[in-house]
């Protein structure tokens, strides 16, 4: 996948894998019908984030992995990261190569903080913890779920 955010990639160094599979790219809005409508694709609405107190809908284009359309419903770390970057590409959900305990003390011996593990639209996960408010949003996933395959 062509990634937009250089960013997001120095974040992931510390996770040691040779790869990180980006299961969808984050896109934020305050106003998803008419993103979706912008978009004409299928769309689907999955559970919400609790990492970002958002609302998320999933399109799968033809090419490239899924993306998530994210609004905010909580004034979480998504209307935060609206406040500041505005609409448009703020992150990805990457599948984690090890276990989230395991992924933890990884993530501590190399000073990058972890928010607890919770469950969200693609399975248990965890946030790495931007930098700076306003950074790209990576939402670390210990397995996909069944939607993300279709």
């Amino acid at each position: 996948m062509n990634r937009e955010d250089g960013p997001v990639d120095d974040r992931l160094r510390w996770m040691a894998a040779s790869e990180v599979r980006v299961i969808a790219g984050i896109w934020a809005t305050v106003d998803t019908d008419r993103i979706l409508a912008g978009l004409g694709l299928p769309a689907e609405l999955l559970a919400g984030d609790p990492h970002l107190g958002a609302r998320v809908t999933v399109v799968r284009p033809g090419d490239g992995a899924p993306l998530v359309i994210v609004e905010p419903a909580t004034e979480g770390r998504l209307a935060e990261t609206l406040a500041r970057r505005g609409e448009g590409r703020i992150g990805e959900y990457v599948e984690s190569p090890l276990p989230l305990d395991r992924l933890a003390a990884l993530a501590a011996s190399a000073g990058v903080r972890l928010s607890r593990p919770l469950d969200g639209p693609f399975g248990r996960s965890v946030l790495v913890q931007p930098g700076t408010p306003g950074d790209p949003l990576v939402v670390v996933v210990e397995r996909p779920a069944g939607t993300i395959g279709r």
